[in-house]
């Protein structure tokens, strides 16, 4: 739980499936920029009420045909109140990530390399402690997770190539970052968290489906140990699994998109094993094109959390947690810039054994309920 809290997992650049590229220049560059509101309502026993306001930034710039930058940051304001106890609020400007990738051989190798600057805050004060610590679920759905992790940097290679029909990527990359002080208490003292440096390697394939593609991925993420203060644990290796299948039928584009996140037993510093967590996601969604250019696209996504109690507890049952999300997009494409609003509604259960993030439950279950809304904007690229 306290490595969910502390890390904020920074991308590592694993371009896996690389397809050629038209000649570019600066000329060629784009943004995307994202405000999106997220708000969840966690009844009895729980009764919190967690929400978020962010607007990411992010920009492509092509120097030439096979070097390439992009520069991502964002600005967020997470709130939670609850009955009875004082409004927590976090907000300011987030880390800001600079990547740079190279490609060699029309794609068949890229290269890369990122910055993580701390230009978000990355200590949290004690009346700031609740809000850093719930957008930090792996089961919620933020838009910003962390505000700061301190510097960093990451390193990689991906390799693409195709065989037939089909695509092949396979990716190595490693992430290193400088220790910080995620909280402080009352008195002034801050807690020093040298996170462990991560490795990840990443296999893709894809394929034609109809008028769409089949594409699988399997990332493995390998976590050293973390320090806090004098106490060392590890937060537990990685398994990511991806599926996605798209086509069209009666002119109806269909997208049907599945996850899972596995995260392996970690030990804590007096080398108790924790349980094991699964994260699971799949969905469907249905483009409907207009002859004004506008597609309509309603999606429906379910969401399972499966946590197991470590080895050797008393707890034998699995605390599970799930949510049902309903959306509807709208999306206007012309090419050179597009925007993108969203709706969506969610509903589900917190388990209650903990619940989120150290959420004190008395061992009930909470119902849960959620909105979202969103405006993608695109200005440049396709």
């Amino acid at each position: 739980m306290m490595a969910r809290t502390m890390r904020r997992l920074l991308p590592l650049a694993l371009l896996c499936i690389a397809s050629t590229l038209p000649a570019q220049s600066a000329a060629d560059a784009s943004a995307r920029l994202g405000p999106q509101f997220m708000s969840y309502n966690i009844k009895a026993p729980v009764n919190q009420k967690i929400s978020e306001f962010a607007v990411p930034l992010y920009v492509l710039i092509p120097a030439t045909d096979a070097l390439s930058f992009d520069v991502g940051t964002a600005w967020a304001h997470a709130t939670v109140t609850s009955p009875g106890s004082p409004t927590s609020t976090l907000s300011g400007l987030t880390d800001t990530q600079i990547r740079a990738n190279y490609a060699i051989g029309t794609d068949f190798i890229v290269l890369t390399a990122g910055l993580n600057l701390p230009t978000g805050k990355s200590g949290a004060l004690p009346n700031e402690q609740p809000a850093a610590t719930r957008i930090a679920s792996d089961f919620l759905v933020f838009p910003i997770t962390g505000f700061g992790t301190g510097a960093g940097g990451t390193g990689g290679i991906a390799l693409a190539h195709p065989f037939g029909d089909w695509n092949a990527g396979f990716g190595l990359a490693m992430r290193h970052s400088v220790a910080y002080n995620p909280f402080q208490d009352s008195t002034g003292n801050k807690l020093r968290f040298q996170p462990g440096d991560e490795y990840r390697a990443r296999i893709g394939l894809d394929h034609p489906f109809g008028t769409g593609r089949i594409s699988v991925g399997l990332t493995y993420s390998k976590f050293g140990n973390d320090q806090a203060n004098a106490t060392v644990y590890n937060s537990g290796d990685r398994y990511i699994s991806q599926a996605t299948i798209t086509n069209s039928l009666n002119g109806v584009d269909i997208t049907i998109a599945g996850w899972d996140l596995l995260r392996a037993a970690g030990q804590l510093a007096d080398t108790t094993h924790t349980g094991l967590e699964n994260i699971g996601n799949g969905g469907v969604a249905f483009g409907f094109h207009t002859a004004s250019g506008l597609t309509i696209e309603p999606s429906v996504n379910e969401r399972v959390w499966t946590q197991l109690s470590p080895s050797g507890s008393t707890a034998s049952a699995p605390n599970i947690s799930f949510m049902t999300m309903v959306g509807l997009r709208f999306n206007y494409d012309m090419g050179s810039y597009a925007i993108t609003p969203y709706v969506g509604y969610a509903t589900g259960q917190i388990g209650g054994t903990g619940g989120i993030n150290g959420i004190s439950d008395n061992g009930a279950n909470s119902h849960l309920t959620g909105f979202n809304a969103s405006l993608a904007i695109r200005l440049g690229g396709y």
